[in-house]
């Protein structure tokens, strides 16, 4: 299942019916979801010279979607070039994101949980000894820049640690190995 992220004027807002719940889910217009936190402004065109070409993105990003208004709960992977959301697997995660962030209750109250994973030794090999620290980089200018657009519209962000390893097989979809640099979860506080 692919969904298609479209440019609204107010991507999401507040559950006010739950006040004070961390799992209220997002209240958003139809076919929207949360943009701002995980979009073509947040993830595209990061000037940064070690790129190769300008606004190439070394890390892809996976989420977990618990309680986003017109998305099912489940894994999906974010196709930055086509704006969409792969469903992976359907159903609900809350115990796994939990696991994930080391046990923490934060991730499994997230309304999302975005992974940010790397393709290290494609990456390695391309950009030399600098390629990690060179996915860490974007992995915090792109983290930032969610951070702010969740912040713009009173939510709440955080980054997170996490068991790199089970993160890893949790969203295994390719033989190719990727390593976990970055995650973040956003909430409606």
């Amino acid at each position: 299942m692919l969904v298609t992220w479209r440019s609204p004027r107010h991507p999401f807002s507040r559950d006010r019916s739950v006040p004070g719940s961390a799992r209220a889910p997002f209240i958003s217009q139809p076919g929207y979801i949360p943009q701002g936190y995980c979009s073509t402004g947040a993830t595209r065109g990061l000037p940064a010279d070690f790129l190769k070409p300008l606004g190439a993105q070394l890390n892809d990003l996976y989420l977990i979607v618990h309680t986003v208004h017109g998305l099912k709960p489940g894994a999906y992977f974010f196709r930055c070039e086509q704006n969409t959301l792969e469903l992976l697997k359907a159903g609900e995660f809350r115990a796994e994101a939990h696991h994930l962030g080391l046990e923490q209750e934060l991730s499994a109250d997230a309304c999302v949980d975005i992974f940010f994973l790397a393709d290290l030794q494609r990456i390695l090999e391309g950009y030399g000894n600098r390629g990690y620290r060179a996915v860490q980089l974007e992995a915090g200018a792109i983290g930032g820049r969610m951070y702010l657009a969740a912040y713009a519209q009173r939510l709440g962000a955080t980054g997170l640690t996490f068991f790199d390893d089970d993160v890893i097989n949790f969203f295994r979809r390719t033989r190719k190995a990727r390593v976990p640099s970055f995650f973040s979860r956003l909430a409606n506080r």
